[in-house]
């Protein structure tokens, strides 16, 4: 019996685009809801237009792109990770469009920062605000995370932040901790949240989010348990 992957590769040899694309809706179902989610916020901090840019576009050019692929993917995880790297990789490219470049740093030294960031700088006070702790000191690229905002997120998203960083489906249910999570989330220097999309939203294990996002495992670890850690204070 052929396994999932099996027939794509078999579409794919078959020039059947069509049942390819249906074989990968079922290999990467957390795809479209990452990629909908991460419009969505680059829309709230500003970085995209509202209502520009559509999830089924995105997908569309991502199942293109692995359609055209040489084979070189030869297992489903090297398949998620190579989705989720198009995805980040088609969207970075559209807020690029939108916005002047940041400064390139290595991605490990850049989460490095914000791990460190995390540790000293922020805290949640009684009312669900970040709070910075002391002055940040000269970092080398330019965010504007520290203003006070809150996003707030649908049933679906919640259960999937719950499931990520262990949390109950409960705790969202009170309001106060929403506005906190919300409050911490719109807060979280850009590549720590990125993290922690990937590892939510797209469902990935750290070990394959690590991968997509440049990083190392033990980094993405890190960052789940310093929000866990904020929720907690």
């Amino acid at each position: 019996m052929k396994t999932t992957f099996d027939q794509l590769k078999q579409h794919k040899t078959g020039r059947n685009q069509e049942d390819f694309n249906k074989v990968l809706d079922r290999l990467l179902p957390g795809l479209k809801r990452y990629v909908r989610h991460r419009i969505r916020i680059f829309e709230l901090k500003g970085l995209l237009p509202k209502n520009y840019y559509v999830t089924a576009d995105v997908i569309a050019d991502i199942y293109l792109k692995l359609y055209e692929k040489p084979d070189k993917i030869h297992s489903e995880k090297a398949l998620r990770i190579e989705a989720f790297r198009l995805a980040d990789e088609i969207l970075q490219s559209y807020v690029a469009q939108h916005n002047k470049p940041y400064k390139k740093l290595n991605v490990n030294d850049l989460l490095k920062e914000e791990l460190k960031m995390l540790d000293e700088t922020f805290t949640v006070d009684a009312d669900g605000d970040l709070v910075l702790i002391e002055e940040l000191g000269d970092i080398s690229y330019k965010q504007d995370e520290f203003k006070r905002k809150i996003y707030l997120f649908d049933k679906t998203a919640e259960e999937m932040f719950a499931r990520a960083l262990g949390l109950s489906a409960e705790d969202f249910k009170d309001e106060k901790f929403r506005a906190i999570f919300g409050n911490l989330y719109a807060n979280l220097p850009e590549t720590a949240r990125q993290v922690l999309d990937l590892v939510s939203q797209g469902g990935l294990p750290p070990s394959e989010a690590a991968v997509v996002a440049g990083v190392k495992e033990s980094d993405i670890i890190a960052v789940l348990n310093r929000v866990k850690k904020l929720l907690n204070k």
